[in-house]
């Protein structure tokens, strides 16, 4: 069989690779592991792809010279190993032609070594793409997109691997088919408790999307359909052979890089168990992605849905707190019951296994849930920027646009720039800021017959409309009438030949137009108006993100210049539209970037106002009409400044809006925050701010009698650095480091949920983990969370902090007395 020929279809979902041979021969073997429409495992390998790396050579080298330098290169020895090949090749860096030699070496790691030894060189100008992870570079050249189809023929053969097809490939394809095979998916949740000083995994739970459910635990207990492992090293060899016999495509959890595999690996090391998990019989491993370390499967795709929900999704999102929980409540509109640490350890002691098997299988259920919601977002996000749903679901905005760009790159015949050193990186973070967006200062009080308007994608349609990138700036070869001015600045850009990141925004931009017109005919509920909402929602937020990859400091195609034009052309625009709305008689309200309310009283006169507007733009400048409103609060911060994004808005439907209040903010409590939103809404939609101030007495009283709810007063703060790396110790990084002592893992991005108690001492030392706080401050509540966010909205209507504290009676007040 193994000298057949054979062929197969198959959608990409991983690929790696691996070495074969030894010595000089040892060369690299790419491994695209994936599935068939018929639900069949598939591992195709290809060994004819070699690593290279670029050098660029002095462009007046004669022929006689270039024969030579390629010979000495082919001479090269780095550890006992010479180069494959060596090829002439013309490419543009930031649009200007280079000429490069094209360096084959025989190993992915040889390409370090190689460059390392040419590094002294007089001739050679530098080294470029030597930065690029194998795998990557296999699937950049091909052409290749995860979440594909691929048709690869070649010869089957057989190995000790865990795949229904096998095939060594002589020819790879790409097919223009859509949709993707159905995938099983495993999800899965530990439970763990601290005793004696040690902690120990109690329980895991298994569920995937074939109907398998599982709970294992490390007691004897067999009650509420609990299967006993009798041991936590039993419990431990029982989650590799479930995972081995079940055989997932895709494992998914919740936090599993920070907690859930670290745990497990630490115990499989303690008590010497093979975490063989990988369908090559391989153990599972980490892999370094930022200050985390992402856990791999080989032959299986391991997402964590809260890296993915921390980087994509949370700007999103209501909830500050990525709990399970409360994402869970947001994306399915399910809930399930918290129970903390103290209440596990002592559920464990009473041996009431039914309970925590029930709290434990509900964390694997609802996990599965919500990677069946989101894993169709992964995958667009995927193939929109041809990397890894691995690799996708854990990067940031920055990397995403990043390696949209190196795939695009080179398809263009463009080279992708070197990643800047750190010291670079560093200079860049302590470069001055420039400046942001126009503020137009809100007209502090209540308004009524609010219009909003604001510009689609307005630093994506600036970029393209002006053509903005490095190698467009400044560019000698324009006329004076090719060049496009930057406002406020002496710095141009080329209007003659398209940059390159424009030219790529503009195919994400137009891509998505097309997409949403499809969407326009289909039904909401239909498979394929999802399948192209997702796809749509991965193109808008890659466009979306481009501007701010310009000032990102790790950045291949940094340009502050870039970043500095593009909000120049921003303040420029939002001021040009606002001076028309007053030119036209209208009254700006509050202008923030790319938004602006003003006061007009029909949808009528809004589209009008829109159209004149519009017809000033150039390019595919935009503005849009987004929505009338009734009423709405606009207000200034404490110091009298404007207050970037602070208004609270209610439309004819009764809906409210609210925008920079604490309301939705994570570091008040959520007593701070309901209490804004009672005032808020006592005010917008029953015009009564007696209403509202008696709603905030209520509070106060109840603070005062001890009636609040517990989980209404925990403030959370996320942790920007490590515990170590504070030189203000606040009261989150006093509990951090409680918490730690607990044998909590706490790091970087960590949300740490803290309550201020009784006692003596400064706020910060009376800060207690919320699972472990006790009796509450109510003084601290009254004065530092209710009372500043009720002012915050209250103060413009005329009441004080002794109104609010019931010292004085409360004044009737005319709402008319205040709207503007």
């Amino acid at each position: 069989m193994s000298g057949s020929k054979g062929s197969v279809r198959f959608c990409l979902i991983h690929a790696d690779y691996v070495t074969n041979g030894e010595g000089e021969q040892e060369r690299p073997v790419i491994r695209l592991w994936g599935k068939t429409d018929d639900g069949k495992s598939v591992l195709v390998t290809d060994k004819g792809f070699l690593p290279y790396f670029y050098v660029q050579h002095d462009a007046s080298m004669s022929e006689a010279d270039l024969r030579l330098m390629k010979n000495r290169i082919m001479e090269m020895r780095v550890e006992g190993r010479g180069p494959v090949k060596v090829e002439r090749a013309k490419l543009n860096l930031l649009g200007r032609p280079v000429k490069l030699l094209k360096i084959y070496v025989p190993m992915p790691a040889d390409v370090n070594k190689f460059r390392e030894a040419l590094k002294s060189w007089t001739d050679i100008e530098g080294a470029h793409e030597y930065d690029i992870p194998f795998y990557k570079r296999y699937m950049i050249d091909k052409g290749i997109t995860p979440i594909g189809w691929i048709d690869a023929k070649g010869r089957p053969f057989k190995d000790d691997i865990k795949a229904d097809i096998m095939l060594d490939a002589d020819s790879i394809e790409t097919l223009d088919k859509e949709g993707y095979p159905k995938l099983r998916i495993m999800a899965f949740d530990i439970e763990m408790i601290r005793t004696k000083g040690d902690e120990k995994v109690i329980l895991i739970s298994f569920v995937d999307n074939d109907g398998f459910s599982r709970v294992v635990s490390a007691g004897d207990s067999r009650s509420g359909g609990v299967r006993p492992a009798g041991s936590e090293e039993e419990l431990i060899k029982q989650f590799v052979s479930i995972m081995e016999d079940r055989d997932p495509d895709m494992i998914v959890g919740y936090n599993t890089d920070r907690f859930d595999f670290p745990k497990i690996a630490e115990k499989a090391w303690d008590y010497k168990i093979p975490m063989v998990m990988g369908r090559d019989s391989t153990h599972f491993t980490f892999k370094r992605r930022g200050y985390i370390s992402a856990a791999q499967i080989k032959g299986r795709v391991h997402i964590d849905l809260y890296d993915f929900i921390d980087n994509i999704m949370r700007g999103g999102l209501s909830t500050e707190v990525l709990t399970l929980s409360r994402v869970a409540q947001e994306f399915l509109g399910e809930t399930k019951d918290e129970m903390k640490w103290r209440e596990i350890e002592k559920a464990w002691e009473k041996d009431q296994a039914k309970d925590l098997a029930s709290y434990c299988l509900k964390d694997s259920e609802i996990t599965l849930k919500l990677a069946e919601n989101l894993l169709p977002q992964i995958f667009e996000i995927s193939k929109t920027t041809g990397q890894l749903p691995f690799d996708v679901s854990r990067m940031s905005y920055s990397q995403l646009v990043e390696w949209l760009l190196v795939r695009r790159a080179y398809s263009v015949g463009e080279l992708a720039p070197n990643r800047p050193k750190f010291g670079e990186i560093r200079t860049r973070r302590n470069a001055a800021p420039y400046t942001g967006g126009y503020v137009h200062p809100p007209k502090e009080g209540l308004h009524e017959k609010i219009a909003l308007f604001d510009f689609q994608s307005l630093y994506p349609s600036i970029t393209i409309t002006h053509n903005v990138s490095p190698e467009t700036l400044d560019c000698k070869d324009c006329k004076a009438s090719e060049r496009d001015k930057v406002p406020e600045s002496d710095h141009y850009f080329c209007s003659k030949k398209k940059g390159f990141v424009p030219m790529v925004i503009e195919e994400l931009v137009n891509r998505r137009m097309r997409i949403k017109k499809e969407m326009k005919k289909l039904g909401k509920r239909t498979s394929e108006y999802k399948r192209l909402n997702n796809r749509q929602f991965a193109l808008k937020i890659i466009a979306n993100a481009s501007y701010g990859y310009y000032g990102y400091a790790g950045s291949r195609w940094y340009s502050r210049i870039c970043a500095e034009s593009i909000t120049a052309w921003g303040r420029m625009y939002i001021k040009d539209v606002i001076k028309l709305a007053e030119d036209e008689g209208y009254e700006v309200i509050y202008g923030d970037t790319d938004s602006l309310f003003v006061k007009i009283r029909t949808k009528k006169e809004a589209r009008n106002f829109l159209r004149k507007a519009n017809n000033t733009l150039p390019g595919v400048m935009e503005l849009d009409f987004r929505n009338m409103y009734e009423s709405g609060i606009f207000v200034l911060s404490k110091s009298g400044s404007a207050a970037k994004k602070r208004y609270a808005l209610i439309d004819r439907g009764g809906e409210i809006t609210i925008r920079g209040f604490e309301r939705v903010r994570r570091d008040w409590s959520d007593i701070a925050k309901n209490t804004q939103e009672k005032v808020i809404r006592a005010i917008l939609k029953d015009k009564s701010p007696e209403k509202a101030v008696k709603a905030v007495r209520r509070i106060i009283e109840s603070l005062k009698k001890g009636k609040v709810d517990k989980e209404d007063l925990v403030i959370h703060t996320q942790l920007t650095k490590g515990i170590d790396e504070y030189e203000q110790i606040g009261p989150h990084v006093v509990v951090a480091r409680k918490m730690k002592g607990y044998g909590q893992e706490v790091h970087e991005g960590s949300t740490i949920s803290y309550i201020i108690t009784k006692g003596a001492g400064s706020i910060s030392e009376r800060a207690e983990p919320a699972d472990y706080a006790s009796a509450y401050d109510p003084e601290y509540y009254i004065n530092n969370q209710v009372i500043p966010a009720a002012l915050r909205v209250l103060s413009g209507f005329g009441y004080t902090e002794d109104d609010l504290l019931g010292k004085k009676r409360i004044e009737q007040v005319s709402l008319s007395d205040f709207v503007k």
